[in-house]
């Protein structure tokens, strides 16, 4: 029982790097398309603290304390789904988990966008972004968290050794 709690507490520790690493990834993302198509990047930083600073962090311009709310809370919330992802994926081959990864950008941007945001009253951040361009950095942050995962993921092995042509002609 001591090494399974191990190998969860590895597996879930693991999920808050990667989330760590989805965040980074993302927020990096949205930096530089910021500053590429010439948009205030402080907005961008604020961003995940509108439920709580509400109109303060989509003000244009630096703000000390709004940006460092934000950017916590853009980081707690990745970290939420990269320990999420470790739970539901843990003990998957290298290859299937980055494929998780994938898959699991999807399900952030839905479960962000159709039920997290709108539950905040924050619906029109939603609306925002493209869908495109929402769907793509969600499948970014998702293979990023997958990516940063790989070094806590212990494919399980099967309870029976796999049956062989000798075995099967018995």
């Amino acid at each position: 029982m001591k090494r399974i709690n191990q190998g969860r507490n590895h597996s879930l520790g693991g999920g808050v790097i990667a989330g760590v690493i989805g965040g980074a990834v993302v927020a990096t993302l949205m930096l530089i398309g910021a500053l590429a198509q010439g948009q205030d990047i402080w907005i961008g930083m604020k961003g995940a603290g509108a439920p709580f600073l509400r109109e303060r962090a989509m003000a244009p311009g630096f703000d000390a304390a709004a940006v460092t709310l934000g950017i916590l809370c853009q980081f707690a919330v990745s970290i939420v789904w990269g320990v999420l992802f470790a739970a539901i994926f843990s003990g998957l081959s290298r290859g299937a988990t980055v494929v998780a990864g994938a898959l699991w950008g999807i399900v952030v941007w839905l479960g962000m966008f159709y039920i997290v945001l709108p539950v905040l009253g924050l619906s029109q951040m939603a609306r925002a972004e493209p869908v495109s361009m929402a769907i793509v950095s969600h499948v970014v942050f998702g293979l990023a968290v997958g990516i940063g995962f790989l070094p806590f993921q212990h494919p399980r092995r099967h309870a029976h050794p796999p049956i062989t042509h000798a075995r099967a002609s018995l």
